[in-house]
């Protein structure tokens, strides 16, 4: 997907992947990750995730990358946390504040260096946002950025993309085997059915979609 329609989703407020409550999921499972306290997490297409305070509450810190200016300003606004812009050329805007820095721009823009080693990585709409010829490129660089033996938590939906086109987009588990078992191990933690879908799905008549909930470790 280009960046105009991304930027005018925010715009427009057709953001119906964005959820009001923190993700079962992440409640679930990423304890048994065992980060240490204090360690860092990254979230790529962060937009203004809730999901990103219940990693302060575990204990994070939390480095996400987001295109939209709009939704960066909304997550510190409706967070109540007070922010700075720091500008550090070549990087992209930085906007920190409390225990969060957002970078705001192009995820491939983003470097290791710039993660402070995220032991932890949360990819809960990231990679389903995107088109098959889009997820490859994506998926690399995820996997660039994260230090060996960090630990990826990754949420997938999986439905007929028949029957309505995506974002967010289907992913089936050997598509996610083909994108990051030459680097990590693969883990299927499980999968359930889900009735939180966006507007359009509803509206085509698609109430519900598999999840695929799975914890993904570097390896080399």
């Amino acid at each position: 997907m280009e960046a105009k329609f991304w930027l005018e989703r925010w715009l427009n407020r057709q953001i119906g992947w964005h959820q009001d409550q923190f993700n079962p999921w992440l409640i679930k499972y990423w304890p048994g990750f065992a980060l240490p306290a204090g360690s860092s997490v990254f979230v790529p297409l962060c937009g203004k995730s809730l999901d990103m305070m219940w990693l302060k509450s575990a204990g994070h810190r939390v480095f996400g990358v987001e295109l939209s200016e709009l939704a960066v300003e909304e997550f510190f606004a409706e967070a109540q946390i007070e922010f700075e812009i720091v500008e550090n050329p070549p990087d992209l805007p930085r906007y920190r504040g409390d225990v969060f820095n957002i970078y705001c721009g192009d995820y491939l823009e983003i470097s290791a260096r710039q993660l402070n080693v995220a032991h932890g990585t949360y990819d809960r709409g990231g990679l389903v946002a995107l088109p098959l010829e889009q997820r490859a490129i994506y998926a690399d660089h995820v996997q660039r950025v994260m230090p060996d033996g960090g630990h990826m938590l990754l949420l997938t939906f999986e439905y007929d993309q028949g029957q309505v086109p995506g974002p967010p987009f289907s992913v089936e588990q050997s598509e996610v085997q083909t994108l990051y078992g030459s680097r990590c191990k693969v883990e299927l933690l499980e999968v359930g059915t889900t009735d939180v879908v966006p507007p359009h799905f509803t509206e085509a008549g698609v109430t519900s979609a598999m999840e695929g909930i799975y914890h993904i470790t570097k390896e080399h």
